[in-house]
């Protein structure tokens, strides 16, 4: 036990040092690219650090579309959301727990914000610990 609590608390420093990256981002038509500096999750499917395009795709925008430039593209359902900070420009939202890292928040612009839903993985996590480090990167419209 004790080992595991140190290897949340180590895992917790680290997040610490590096919880607010802001990242360049390039402008492109269509949804937006960012630049990932760290491995993420999004639903069950695991993504490396990377340039990434993001859109929605279906009824209402309803689905999340990511791929690594020049990559696959993988699907995500999407929540209708709320941006934190409406006079902010399109930004993704993560939630780090020691090294495990989720994309939770995609917002474009006020009008459109969108929630990704906890992965089980995720309820996992927080059900063991008490809580976890919130990353945010600015993007740019997809070209």
């Amino acid at each position: 036990m004790q080992s595991a609590k140190r290897y949340l608390f180590i895992g917790l420093l680290a997040v610490a040092a590096i919880a607010s990256l802001n990242v360049p981002v390039a402008q492109a038509q269509g949804g937006a690219v960012a630049t990932i500096p760290f491995s993420f999750s999004v639903g069950s499917t695991q993504f490396e650090a990377g340039d990434y395009r993001i859109h929605t795709e279906g009824f209402l925008g309803s689905i999340l579309a990511l791929a690594k430039v020049g990559g696959d593209t993988k699907l995500s359902l999407l929540m209708p959301g709320v941006s934190n900070n409406p006079n902010r420009g399109p930004y993704l939202v993560f939630h780090r727990y020691g090294t495990e890292t989720f994309l939770t928040k995609v917002v474009f612009s006020a009008a459109e914000t969108y929630d990704l839903p906890r992965t089980a993985r995720e309820k996992e996590i927080l059900a063991g610990i008490n809580s976890g480090d919130q990353v945010e990167i600015p993007v740019g419209s997809a070209r």
